[in-house]
């Protein structure tokens, strides 16, 4: 007698057999499942921690630009009151790193 296993398209001589090499496959079919949503639970994960890390950090970056705004407004206000007193005011500035009025060329020199 023969027997045919329908999962695996194969013939086998005892029941036996077939049913260990269904199980067999059944469990090598479940691992190759395991393994898959393993994988997509992992970038799914990788995902999310990229998406969290890019609006913390944009967060951060909005945080600073508020805070250039808020400094130059002070500035204005102060510069304002003094030339109100004095009539005018003047500064020599510097090129470089720790010019503060250097900020536009370095917008411009990051996006161009």
């Amino acid at each position: 007698m023969v027997i045919y296993s329908e999962k695996l398209n194969k013939k086998f001589e005892t029941v036996d057999e077939c049913v260990k090499a269904e199980q067999e496959y059944e469990a090598k079919v479940a691992a190759e499942k395991a393994a898959k949503e393993k994988a997509i639970a992992e970038a799914k994960a990788r995902q999310e921690a990229l998406v969290n890390d890019r609006k913390t950090r944009a967060t951060e970056v909005e945080d600073a630009y508020k805070a250039v705004v808020e400094a130059q407004k002070v500035y204005r206000e102060k510069l304002n009151a003094f030339i109100k007193d004095y009539g005018s005011f003047h500064m020599t500035l510097k090129t470089g790193d720790g010019n503060p009025f250097d900020l536009f060329h370095s917008f411009f020199e990051n996006w161009f």
